[in-house]
């Protein structure tokens, strides 16, 4: 389902990590680039300057001499062959006057290419390519004894660009190698990301299935229930009471299961507030067992409560925390048969009020324990009465959670089953228990 979704975020990945190693890889390159000719083209600018000065202020009567002291190379910033600056005079017509290049170069192409190069760009270092060789070259005008000139000055960087074309292969054969890490990095960040996608779609699916399970199991015992009253009009309301006792059971059912689901889309949708206020938690616990109470002694089961003698104060939404209770309280009751015994703790412990519903029924599986908190999910048909919709104890943990609690569970098959729940204790109550504990 998520095929295409997958292909396109790890290409995604792919392009963008690519681009981030290709960025890099130039960001390298230009600045060993700018590096590498930093000196050397420094060196250019201030020679063609030197040479500027000596030829303007050489006296007419020794210009002829002083030309020939321009035929001699100077030293470069560098040590070795092809390290040299050089230069090539021209005249206003182009001509070369004076030249140290001549001879320097066995190949002819270069010596040819020399004694024809013209004027590029004034003042501006350029680079041209003779051959296998790369020079740089600056060019500038002058006026000497009334007559135009123009003053090249050439340096030989072939090494210095073999290094760079060395690097730059490095950096293409990285960025290559570097492609594919990057396939196979966007593979995993996408199949990351899509993980809580495709876990959420899953969730949402099999929530969906469920739900539609759920309801379609009252409404066709409904539906079943009115037709058979459609093929009998004739039978007076006395007869179809047990009929219509079922469908008010159903409708119940059917109502409890539409606001359990509305409860746990809206909690999805962080829709539902919870308003946290100062709770007596063990005010609270009497007020909601007192119904179960009867209950239990209508049906000939044992109820238990032991309470903290002091008050347990907790900052809790009155609502939820009733709903958290009947729940399980709810729950205990439906799984413990006639004899047993619900049983009712609440004590104090650290920074925390603790509470306790346990019952004596058959208990709950280690297969099926770690899944009872899951929406829908019911224990095996001897323990489930089969009227239950699965969702009390999602909801259950809702409530925990956006009270910043914790809630386990404990069983035994065959001696019950124990949920606890651990609120925090508000500050002030927290405060003077520690002081306590330390006693």
């Amino acid at each position: 389902m998520f095929r295409k979704t997958f292909i396109r975020l790890t290409l995604l990945y792919a392009v963008l990590l690519i681009l981030l190693i290709s960025i890099f890889g130039a960001m390298i390159y230009g600045y060993e680039q700018g590096r590498t000719f930093h000196d050397s083209n420094r060196m250019l600018q201030k020679s063609v300057v030197e040479k500027i000065h000596f030829m303007e202020n050489t006296p007419k009567a020794v210009w002829s001499r002083s030309l020939a002291l321009l035929r001699e190379p100077d030293a470069g910033p560098q040590h070795g062959p092809g390290a040299l600056l050089n230069w090539i005079i021209y005249d206003s017509k182009g001509k070369k006057v004076v030249s140290s290049l001549d001879g320097q170069y066995s190949v002819k192409a270069v010596n040819t290419s020399f004694r024809l190069l013209k004027i590029q760009q004034d003042n501006q270092i350029v680079e041209k390519t003779i051959g296998d060789y790369a020079f740089h070259i600056i060019d500038k005008k002058t006026r000497v004894n009334g007559k135009m000139y123009q003053v090249s000055v050439i340096m030989d960087v072939t090494t210095e660009k073999k290094m760079l074309h060395e690097l730059l292969l490095i950096i293409l054969t990285g960025i290559a190698l570097g492609a594919v890490v990057c396939v196979l990095a966007g593979y995993f960040l996408a199949k990351r990301s899509l993980r809580p996608i495709e876990k959420a779609w899953e969730k949402q699916s099999r929530f969906v299935a469920d739900a539609s399970h759920e309801l379609r199991t009252p409404l066709s015992i409904i539906q079943l229930k009115i037709e058979g009253l459609l093929r009998q009009p004739k039978r007076q309301i006395q007869d179809t009471g047990e009929d219509i006792a079922v469908m008010l059971e159903e409708t119940r059912r059917l109502s409890k299961l539409v606001g359990s689901l509305l409860t746990l889309a809206r909690s999805d949708a962080n829709r539902l507030e919870v308003l946290l206020a100062p709770l007596d938690l063990k005010k609270l616990i009497r007020k909601v067992t007192e119904p179960f109470t009867e209950m239990a002694a209508f049906e000939e089961k044992n109820f238990k409560i032991e309470l903290d003698q002091q008050p347990l104060m907790i900052s809790g939404d009155e609502q939820r925390v009733h709903q958290l209770l009947v729940i399980l309280l709810d729950n205990a009751m439906k799984f413990t048969k006639e004899g047993g015994t619900v049983s009712v703790s609440c004590w104090r412990e650290t920074k925390y009020a603790c509470l306790t519903v346990a019952d004596s029924g058959q208990g709950i599986s280690a297969k099926d324990l770690p899944h009872i908190f899951e929406r829908f999910y019911q224990a095996d048909i001897s323990r489930s009465s089969g009227k239950g919709t699965g969702l009390g104890l999602s909801i259950a943990q809702w409530i925990v959670g956006m009270h910043r609690g914790k809630i386990e569970a404990k069983s035994e098959m065959g001696k019950g089953t124990s949920f606890i729940v651990r609120l925090p204790l508000l500050k002030k109550e927290a405060s003077l228990q520690a002081p306590e504990s330390e006693e």
